[in-house]
């Protein structure tokens, strides 16, 4: 399925299409590196906990004597058996618990880098398509401008117009085709490390939708189930301090059994041997308690700290992100009464000679400075957006 899948998508981007952020998600998904390594370190973990907690083979041991006794013929004596040490009830069991829950905490750590790639993916998307949406205003704005620049030409031609005039607007139009060509290169460099990062094959006629950005809102609405990983993370790890606690309380661990045949001149012996650890006679168990107990309470502090430092930063950003929307609104209401109603007066004044050249281009300015503002509130909303998502640890935005 998942080749049958790669295969329509390219044949899709070769033939040149539109891509939605879905798309751009699935192909990161389907041929993402990070995920594939924690995928193979959660079979090399398991694998490690196995092996460490496997019991140690069994042992064959032996001997040889030659014998010289004082009444028969000389002859050969030799033993040989066989020992095993044995887990006794579910130490096994429990050791192994210990560190796959460990594991399992880590990995869910790991995953975390998996939910920041992501959302930075959907942030580089988002600041794609602010780039794309700036660089064909700016060239409206260029082309707007060449068009009033040929009539100025004419006049000038026909004297209606100084040569100083004139200049200044050919000054204008230069300094915008610079701002042109910056736009465009910035759009394409951010388009291209999202293709890159994102693994899509492409062609210049790949383009992106933009029509599923995230509204922007002033406030926004966080799942009940805010850094769900961390928790998890830190229940397993309480869990695994838990079972070491039960784990070293046993008084016996483990016993070793083993297995002997003697032979002698003039006997043969079988013996059973059986060996038990004396807990009582170290403080080992009793410290692996104690250590079992501080672990306990240092994860529950430090996860207490951790906590309170992200819902303090979760709530900044919650903050920022509301100044953000606000200060986006503003600033659209703005450009909406500058061009609707000041820009066509000072055209108006400019035209009929009321106002001079660089009263004209001054506003003009002032008002594409405006839009430029307006497109950095709004790239910086998203990034501020992404951050939140990733800080709160939500899969599913």
């Amino acid at each position: 399925m998942k080749q049958i899948f790669l295969f329509v998508l390219l044949i899709q981007f070769s033939q040149g299409s539109i891509l939605t952020l879905k798309n751009v998600l699935a192909s990161a998904n389907n041929n993402n590196a990070l995920t594939q390594a924690i995928d193979k370190e959660r079979l090399l973990l398991k694998s490690r906990n196995l092996a460490d907690t496997s019991t140690d083979p069994m042992e064959l041991y032996g001997t040889g004597t030659r014998a010289y006794p004082e009444f028969g013929n000389n002859d050969y004596e030799y033993s040989i058996g066989v020992s095993k040490q044995l887990s006794w009830g579910n130490t096994q069991e429990e050791d192994q618990t210990i560190t796959r829950l460990n594991n399992e905490a880590y990995l869910l750590e790991e995953d975390k880098k998996v939910l920041s790639f992501k959302n930075g993916l959907k942030n580089l998307y988002h600041q794609h398509c602010l780039d794309h949406k700036n660089y064909k205003s700016v060239k409206q704005n260029y082309q707007d401008f060449s068009t009033l620049y040929k009539k100025k030409q004419k006049a000038y031609k026909y004297q209606e117009i100084s040569k100083t005039e004139l200049m200044q607007l050919e000054i204008e139009k230069n300094r915008l085709y610079s701002i042109l060509q910056e736009m465009q290169m910035v759009q394409k460099i951010s388009k291209n490390k999202l293709f890159i990062l994102g693994r899509i094959n492409h062609t210049q006629k790949t383009v992106l939708s933009c029509s599923d950005m995230y509204p922007i809102r002033e406030n926004t609405d966080l799942k009940e189930n805010t850094f769900e990983l961390s928790k998890e993370a830190h229940k397993k790890r309480i869990q695994s301090t838990q079972v070491a606690l039960g784990r070293h309380s046993k008084s016996v661990d483990s016993i070793n059994l083993s297995v002997q045949y003697d032979k002698e001149t003039d006997i043969d012996k079988y013996s059973v041997g059986v060996s038990i650890p004396l807990a009582f006679t170290s403080r080992r168990s009793e410290q692996e308690r104690a250590a079992a107990m501080y672990k306990n309470a240092a994860l529950g502090f430090q996860y207490e700290q951790t906590m309170t430092e992200k819902n303090s930063m979760l709530s900044e950003l919650r903050s920022t992100l509301k100044s953000k929307a606000m200060m986006i609104k503003s600033l659209k209401n703005n450009l909406h009464d500058y061009k609707k109603d000041l820009l066509p007066l000072i055209k108006k004044s400019y035209d009929l000679g009321e106002s001079s050249v660089i009263e004209y281009l001054l506003n003009r300015q002032n008002y594409h400075t405006l839009k430029q503002e307006l497109f950095a509130t709004q790239k910086a909303y998203y990034h501020t957006l992404f951050t939140l998502y990733t800080l709160s640890e939500m899969k599913d935005n």
